[in-house]
């Protein structure tokens, strides 16, 4: 497979181009193909939200016979999807492996091999003949695109100056978020086209994206930062080692992180259970609701990269991931219009949180570490979704409402988002500047 051979770059200057255009760093074409890549990594890592009410109809037994009670309708009980909810996520913990061997194989090789093989593994998915082979396909595939996404942010971060870095950064979780509706618009689509759709024929989508890997693959490139510091022999050779000053800043990230996922696990993932199975809202009708976060979430990144570079990445951060947390509690109190009010609010903030979060997360870890570091965040937002997922699920058959499990859960994160205060400050500085290669 020659689209996956090391392709080594020139040295370049960001942001520089020949004739009347001059193309913004942020836009370099390593990095619009990373972006690519993270589109079709959001597309498959968000179907299992998209499909939760299929799945659970199709594996589940719902009971005809109490029409009024919306959680005998939904099929499987909210703790069976919460196990199988948290076990895809848990499974992300290999995202910690796998991001590593960006730091020792290249940016270019590991992004490609785990998105290739992550998309095969949901393909793969749609022909599951039970609840928990679908499960353990998807589990397969979730550590995979979640090292997908952690080295296109790294690949962002190092092919940009610091001016533009947020803007790369927003870009790369635009892209994933483009990929996320569109699997979940698309699910709204077969409702309409075909008699009788289920989980299958969304995750057979993924079919599409996984051809055009090796289009793709043709425009990324390993960023010079990185050829620099293997050459200089700086690379670590153990997989998860990180050097021991760093360890303070990567402590206190990997408590922030698990924050979001506390957020981001049950508040996005029970998205369909909720708004189908308790509220009655018809596929179309979430299928809007998910498109209408697309615009919204721009307008949060665009927000997000301001506020991060304006008036720094500590601030932006920790404010909008506040934000974002009690948002989520508001979005299963009460009704329909609260649900679309809080989830559109929460997608606004955390988009927001992504030029900011992400960025700082880069910008404080050296670059011989630099996609360990990734892999250890994401191991930790796996934690604080699992922990989100299965409390969440456990709360609401306990007490038989979405309200109090969302506010015991999602509340916590906002608490969290003050320990950016102990971190130190980026904006305006380069990499070399922030994250020094350890002596």
């Amino acid at each position: 497979m020659g689209w996956m051979t090391s392709r080594t770059p020139s040295e370049r200057t960001p942001g520089t181009g020949s004739g009347r255009f001059t193309r913004p760093g942020w836009l370099a074409p390593p990095i619009v193909a990373a972006g690519l890549l993270a589109l079709f990594a959001g597309s498959a890592q968000f179907g299992f939200t998209a499909i939760a009410a299929d799945v659970a109809n199709e594996f589940g037994e719902p009971m005809p016979d109490a029409p009024d009670d919306p959680m005998a309708q939904i099929g499987l009980t909210l703790t069976t999807l919460g196990v199988g909810f948290a076990i895809v996520r848990l499974a992300s913990l290999g995202s910690l492996p796998a991001s590593s061997l960006a730091d020792r194989f290249g940016r270019r090789r590991t992004l490609l091999a785990t998105t290739a093989v992550g998309l095969l593994a949901t393909a793969l998915a749609a022909g599951s003949p039970a609840f928990w082979v679908l499960v353990a396909l998807l589990a397969i595939s979730r550590p995979l695109l979640t090292a997908t996404d952690v080295v296109a942010m790294v690949i962002a971060a190092e092919e940009t100056r610091s001016r533009d870095r947020s803007a790369a950064i927003a870009f790369i979780g635009g892209a994933y978020a483009v990929g996320s509706g569109i699997i979940s618009v698309a699910r709204g689509l077969l409702d309409v086209a075909l008699p009788d759709p289920g989980f299958r024929e969304v995750l057979a989508l993924v079919l599409i994206p996984l051809v055009l890997v090796p289009f793709v693959a043709r425009r990324v490139s390993e960023p010079p930062r990185f050829q620099r510091a293997a050459e200089s022999q700086r690379l670590h050779q153990r997989l998860g080692r990180m050097p021991a000053g760093y360890r303070g800043r990567l402590a206190i990230l990997c408590a922030i992180t698990a924050g979001v996922g506390l957020v981001i696990g049950p508040a996005w993932t029970y998205l369909f259970v909720y708004g189908e199975g308790m509220l009655g809202a018809s596929p179309i009708g979430m299928s809007g609701l998910v498109l209408a976060a697309g615009p919204v979430g721009l307008v949060g990144l665009v927000v997000g990269r301001f506020v991060a570079d304006r008036l720094g990445r500590r601030a932006a951060a920790a404010s909008t991931m506040a934000l974002a947390a009690v948002m989520a509690v508001v979005a299963y109190s009460d009704g329909f219009l609260a649900f679309a009010v809080g989830y559109l609010t929460s997608i606004v903030a955390m988009s927001a949180y992504t030029p900011a979060g992400g960025a700082l997360d880069t910008e404080v870890f050296p670059t011989s570490v630099r996609s360990t570091a990734g892999g250890w965040l994401a191991a930790s937002g796996v934690v604080g979704s699992v922990l989100g997922l299965f409390g969440f699920g456990v709360l609401v058959d306990v007490t038989g409402s979405f309200a109090p499990a969302a506010l015991l859960v999602c509340g916590p994160a906002a608490v969290l988002a003050l320990l950016y205060g102990l971190l130190p400050e980026t904006r305006g500085r380069e990499l070399e500047e922030t994250a020094p290669e350890p002596s």
